[in-house]
This record gives structure tokens, sequence and C-alpha cells, in this order.
């Protein structure tokens, strides 16, 4: 390369701006979206790399030809244009051409146009006069008044955080639990909104134009923009910092309010919303935007402090090099900064560290789904980029091609062919990303159930749901103001008839007695009655365990007839997992007694189990009517009748029965209700790929030409 003639990238803008008594050079890469901040002698040596001349011709010249070169030294030119090279704002020209134009189209040389990321782009929807016009009237938010009264509300809400900790963990409690990501999402998006909010009307105090907003996707979450790439121009060191900060200050902020919000509130929806708000905006401020690891507002802030405009650049160019050498042992290092080399490193695997943790979550949550999501994005941030450079340089005459390699290694095609055959094949035999699951419903060992004996309205719930009670516990108080004042007329009613059975006999007058004797007998068994009755109106657990009931929270208040079941009490480690197997995998399911068993429950909480018992018959009979597909179940079934005249629901295809049993510790925190849906996959059993595309190839048939299963 030394020999070959090196160019400036087309495609890159350079834009002078003066602080004090020096001048510096923004230069702005529109096809990465990247900006370097150069001095007096970077700019000169780019402005002597005209595409024409080899590196130690551009040397020569600048030495030559300009004092500011001439005292820096050859060897700090050469460092210089090193890293331009490294950087890559520098690129090899083709050699043979000199008097070629630069291409037409940005990114048509050697350096290879930047991919589509699907998780990551913007769509422009407002112009700069549009945001400056509805930010200017608001630009006194960014003021002195406003901090000082943002800083009171943080204190204020610090203080209802030490207050009322209890109450916002079991809010915190209700939210952290599936089905509530749309909280989650609402709460991001005004966070989002807020904190470019923030960029658009700082840059408007300080007088910088930004380049409009839009709505982008992050990492696959909506969240709106504001273009402020011009604030790198500005010569004024606080206004830059100022409007890097002001997002975060306004999330926090707006996390103190909804802080207060949520603490203040009674409705639960508001409680919600607020509490999701400040959870967002403050852990995700602290960890994302305010860390100088990432290059966030917290990266900005802190390379305006210390004046390192191309920390990050300098710091990851350090580390490949620096571990480059440990590869290729000719190369050296002249000097390394030990201090730029560490935050090179931590740099580096805080962002593996977020890469990784999202990768993770991606999987847990859709399973083989979010295998094939993470593999698709790992390919197209790690995989595919080195392999276009490759293309890229292999595309230049007497560069190294690999399938130049190839064909001078595997002269066939035919040969080739045969490879790429059984390598597919070997590929086949892999674990297939979507495995096959089987449906289940969750049940619990001689659970018992807790019925009203007599109607009433409910006073108080003693006992809540997940909580455990003894026998004889009271868990439900009821009131029946009809049979209290029934039963207190019988007690009436008795007493005046055990009086007149005294009087009388005290009269000796004893026919009457019989009769008035009789009559007592008959109020004394319905004044037992009423009474067992109006006992029952306290309902007591019939043996220890764990009340489960999902509607314990909505009971005060309402009224539950006779007959009405308020729960059930179980042992809450005696969980099962009752699932319906098809009749092809007896063969899979009955050698695998007490393997494990990986159980996905419909809540989206992953638990781990052991086979215990598949029963040896199958059958074509639902054993639970809700796995049904007429009850919104997975499996089809058909509505038939038994000899009796009942009304059954019946499979396609006859089904086994298996149990699975639950892993306690997995259950300590979250006691599932009975009759949940979920889905089991044996852990030891993968399908294989071929396996998974004939499966699918095979219903396909079946389903087009109606062949019975």
């Amino acid at each position: 390369m030394s020999e070959a003639p090196v160019r400036l990238r087309p495609e890159l803008c350079f834009s002078p701006t003066r602080s004090h008594d020096t001048v510096s050079y923004i230069v702005e890469d529109n096809i990465n979206q990247k900006y370097w901040k150069i001095g007096e002698l970077e700019y000169e040596v780019c402005s002597a790399i005209d595409g024409s001349r080899s590196i130690p011709e551009t040397m020569q010249q600048l030495m030559m030809r300009s004092p500011l070169a001439a005292a820096a030294g050859a060897e700090k030119v050469h460092k210089i244009i090193m890293w331009l090279v490294q950087m890559g704002l520098v690129e090899t020209s083709v050699p043979l051409h000199h008097t070629e134009l630069p291409p037409e189209k940005p990114g048509a040389g050697a350096k290879p146009s930047k991919l589509f990321d699907p998780s990551f782009f913007r769509i422009p929807v407002l112009s700069a006069d549009v945001i400056e016009k509805y930010s200017r009237p608001i630009t006194w938010l960014v003021s002195y008044p406003c901090l000082i009264a943002a800083v009171i509300a943080w204190c204020i809400a610090l203080g209802m955080v030490y207050q009322n900790n209890q109450d916002l963990m079991s809010l915190g409690e209700k939210l952290f639990v599936p089905g509530s990501q749309w909280w989650w999402l609402l709460a991001w998006f005004i966070l989002k909104a807020v904190h470019e909010l923030g960029h658009a009307v700082a840059c408007t105090r300080v007088g910088i134009r930004t380049n409009g907003a839009g709505i982008g996707m992050m990492f696959f979450a909506p969240s709106p923009y504001v273009d402020v790439t011009n604030l790198w121009a500005s010569n004024k060191k606080w206004s830059r910092m100022l409007v890097s900060a002001a997002g975060m200050l306004f999330e926090l902020t707006l996390s103190a309010i909804a802080i207060i919000g949520a603490c203040t509130f009674e409705n639960p929806s508001i409680q919600y919303l607020c509490f999701s708000i400040a959870t967002l905006g403050t852990f995700t401020t602290l960890a994302f935007n305010g860390n100088p690891l990432m290059r966030y507002d917290g990266y900005y802030i802190a390379i305006d402090m210390i004046g390192r405009p191309n920390l990050w650049q300098d710091a990851s160019l350090l580390m490949k090099t620096y571990f480059a050498t440990w590869i290729y042992k000719n190369r050296k290092l002249h000097s390394v900064s030990f201090t730029l080399l560490a935050y090179g490193i931590a740099s580096w695997i805080s962002r593996m560290l977020m890469l990784a943790t999202m990768g993770w979550g991606v999987w847990r949550t859709w399973d083989g789904l979010g295998l094939v999501v993470v593999a698709f994005f790992a390919c197209l941030w790690f995989i595919i980029p080195p392999i276009m450079k490759i293309l890229a340089r292999a595309s230049q005459p007497n560069a190294w091609s690999w399938r130049g390699a190839l064909a001078e290694v595997c002269p066939h095609k035919a040969f080739r062919l045969a490879c790429g055959v059984v390598a597919l094949l070997l590929c086949s035999f892999l674990p297939s990303p979507i495995q096959v699951y089987w449906p289940a419903i969750v049940d619990y060992v001689d659970p018992s159930d807790v019925r009203t004996i007599a109607p009433g309205f409910v006073d108080e719930m003693l006992v809540h749901d997940g909580q455990g009670v003894r026998s004889g516990d009271v868990i439900v108080r009821l009131s029946n103001p009809e049979l209290e004042l029934e039963f207190q007329a019988a007690q009436a009613q008795l007493k005046s008839s055990d009086e007149k059975c005294v009087a009388l006999r005290a009269q000796r007058k004893h026919s009457e007695l019989q009769t008035e004797e009789a009559i007592y007998e008959s109020l004394l068994i319905k004044c037992n009655l009423l009474k067992a009755k109006v006992e029952s109106l306290h309902i007591k657990a019939p043996r220890d365990g764990v009340l489960i009931s999902r509607m314990s929270q909505n009971l005060p208040g309402s009224f539950l007839p006779e007959g009405q079941s308020v729960g059930i009490i179980a042992d809450p480690v005696k969980v099962e997992v009752r699932a319906s197997v098809p009749q092809d995998a007896w063969d899979i399911v009955s050698h695998n007694v007490h393997a494990p068993v990986s159980v996905y429950l419909e809540s989206g909480v992953r638990c781990s189990g052991k086979v215990l018992l598949t029963l040896p018959r199958t059958s074509d009979t639902l054993e639970s009517p809700s796995l049904g597909g007429l009850y919104g179940g997975p499996i089809p079934v058909m509505m038939s009748q038994t000899p009796e005249g009942e009304d059954r629901l019946t499979t396609n295809s006859p089904r086994l029965q298996t149990r699975i049993e639950l892993d306690p510790s997995v259950l300590r925190n979250q006691i599932p209700p009975p009759g949940l849906h979920c889905s089991i996959r044996l852990t030891n059993e993968h399908e294989a790929v071929w396996q998974t595309a004939y499966r699918w190839l095979n219903a396909a048939v079946q389903s087009r030409f109606n062949v019975p299963s």
C-alpha cells in the first residue's frame, strides 16, 4: 500500500471552527454518520492527499512545502496519515488510472456502502424550521430558575421514594410481569419524546440550528429523534455540553414528576404509567445515556470535559492494533497509552454486554424464533461487513480472491458442488431453531376447593392469592342481613316456645305440652340449620396450604351466590403439568421417564420439570376440555355425543396423556393458577433441521390433499 496512490474519500465534508486563537476542523462522514475533529496539521495532511501520490511522496511534498509539517517531523506526519487510513478517511486509489474521475455515487470506491440495519433506522418528519418555530417559545425551560425547580422536584421525589418504598415495590411487582409491555412501550415513547425535546430546546437556546426531527427505530423500539449534528461545528464548549445534557435533565425531571404522581394519584392506570416512566427514566438514563463508555450523551459530555474529541475512535483503533500485535508478531507499537487502551477495552466490554443481554432477552422471550432473530443480527453486524470488505478488496486488480483460492484448491466445479451439497447435508443434522412443543395445562395434586355454603356479600378478604393458611383459618367474611334476621327471629321463636313449655309443664297441661314440645323440636332444628349457615358466612380453610384465587383482589363488596368457588387450597410445591402428546411421540416420551422437561407457561415464565408418567393407552377424548380448539385451545377437536347422549370433545387422532412434575424452586415467586395453558418440550430431545423441514412438508401435503393424519 505504501507505493500505491492514496486519496481522501470524496464524500467527506470539512467544516472549519474557531475556538479562541485556534482553528480546528469537523470532518463529517455522511454515509457512516460519523464525525471527527482534527487540528491544523491534520487538515494540511488531508489537503496534500490528492489521489496522485503515494504515502512517501505525500510526506516528501508536505515536508518541503508546509512549515507546520516540517516543524512536527516526519514521524508525526506518518502517524497522522496512518491514522487517517485506519479510520477509513483515506483509501487506496486505482493504481493504473490516476486521471480517472472520482465515482459519482458516494461510497462507490473500495469502501463498501453501509448495510441497512432494520433494528436502527430513521424517518425524517419535521424540518429544522418547524423545530425552531415550536421550540423557541419554550426556551425558558433551559434556564437557571427551571434548573432550581428541577432540583427541588428531584429532592421531593427522593423523599417520597423513601417514605413510600413498600407501596412502590408492590406497584413494581404488578408491572414486572408478562402482559405489561404496553405500559413500558408507552413510557419509553413519552420519555424519548421529552428527551429529544430537551435537545431541541437547548439547541435553540444556544443558537445552534438543528437538522430536523423524525421517528426512528432503536433496537426494535420506536423512538423520536432530533438531528443535532450541527452541534459539533460549534466552538463553544459549554454550549455543546448543555445540549448534550439537556435530554438527560429533561428525562430525570419527568421521572421525578412521575414518582410524585405515582405516590399521589389513586387511579391504578395513572400509577402504572407513572411508575413505568420513573423506572425507565432513571435506570436507562444512568445506564445508557449517562454512560461515558457508550456513544450517547454522557460520552459527548466527557470528551468535551477532557478535550479529547476522537476518544472512542482512538481507543478502538489502539485496542485493535494492540491485540493485533499478539496475533501478528511482525507488528509493533512504538508507544501505548494504557489509559486510552483501558477505555477502549471497557467500552468494548460494555457494548458486548449490552448486545449479549439484548440477545439473551430476545432468545428467552421468543425461543426458536428469537434464536433466528439473534442469528440474523449477529450476521448483519459481525459477519457480513468483514465479508463485504473482503469482496471489495477482491474486486481490485491483482487482489487475492477467495473464489480464486478455492478454484486453485478445487479446480473441478463438480467437486466444489459436491462439497457444497455435503456441507448442506451436514448442516441439516444441526438442531432446528424451531422445535416441537406439546400443549399442556397446569394442575395441582389433590387440591381442596373452597366454596360458599350460604350466599352473601364479601365484607373482608382476610387471605389473598398466594398466601399460606392453616386448617380452620378464616379466609373470607360474608354478610347476609336477611339470613341473620331470619336466624334472630328463629332464636326468638325458640325462646318463646321454650317458655311456653315450661309454663304448660307447671300447669300440668300434658296434651298442650306435647304439641308445644313438637313445635320446639322443629324450631330447634331450624335454628341449628340457620346457625350453621350464619357461621358458614365465615369461610374457613379446610386444610393447610396456599390459597390460589386470581379474583381475591376483586371480591370485596361483591355478592357470592351459594356454591360459588372462592379458590382452591393446595400444596404449592405439588404442581403438575398434564400434557397431551401425539400418538407418534410414544417412543420418545415412554423412554424418557424422569427426563428433564422445559415448560413454557402462558404468562411467559419458563420452568423446568421432569416426566413422571406417560399413560400406556391413548384416547381420542380430551382430559382437559380447555385445550380444545372450540374453547380457544391449541388442539383441533370435534363435538360428538356419547351413547348416553352427553356431549364430548374428540380429537382427530388419539393422543397420550403425560404427567410432568415442576421444579419447586422456580415456583417460589409465582404460583400459577390451575388450568393455565402452557407448552412443554423434552430438554434432551432436539429435532434436526431436516426433520423440521419434513414435518412442515408432510403437514402441507396433508392440508393440500386432505390426507388423514
